[in-house]
């Protein structure tokens, strides 16, 4: 499951189409007019339109907008900017990310429950409002002990 559920000024192209909010991230004329060379903003690695303008980005209560589903592990997508991209994740007890890497650095952050994160040849066990930094390239591995909810951020300066 991923969603957009920030919203994002206005993309500035040179004739400023519609705003990227959550309904629109996707919407087929913001494809069409900016593979058409027609869009003066900029992109992430994904293609989606990042406002380069100064601007406040907010996500309200993270835990809140995702649930813990019995034995699954879900991803929710909170917040796309230049070179950040925030995604929560809920875990039943039990469920796992097998050994895995990232392109970019990453951070960890458990906001409920309890997760044993492994990196290289180190394992941490974090609780609600501890934070892991993992390299780029790091292989690591995610477990819950418990049903557990955590952010993960990735910082991506690829455009």
């Amino acid at each position: 499951m991923t969603d957009e559920t920030t919203q994002h000024s206005k993309c500035q192209c040179h004739d400023n189409h519609e705003t990227h909010d959550p309904q629109h991230t996707n919407d087929t004329h913001d494809t069409q007019h900016c593979q058409h060379g027609k869009c003066q903003c900029r992109h992430d690695a994904e293609g989606h339109a990042i406002s380069v303008e100064p601007h406040l980005s907010h996500v309200a209560d993270l835990a809140s907008l995702i649930d813990i589903q019995e034995e699954a592990t879900v991803s929710r997508t909170v917040l796309r900017e230049d070179g950040l991209r925030a995604v929560l994740f809920a875990f039943d007890k039990d469920q796992a990310l097998s050994e895995h890497t990232a392109a970019m650095p990453v951070t960890i952050q458990v906001l409920e429950g309890r997760l044993r994160i492994g990196g290289g040849d180190r394992t941490v066990e974090l609780t609600a409002g501890g934070i892991v930094y993992l390299s780029a390239r790091l292989p690591h591995t995610v477990y819950a002990l418990e049903p557990s909810k955590m952010l993960l951020q990735m910082f991506d300066n690829r455009g």
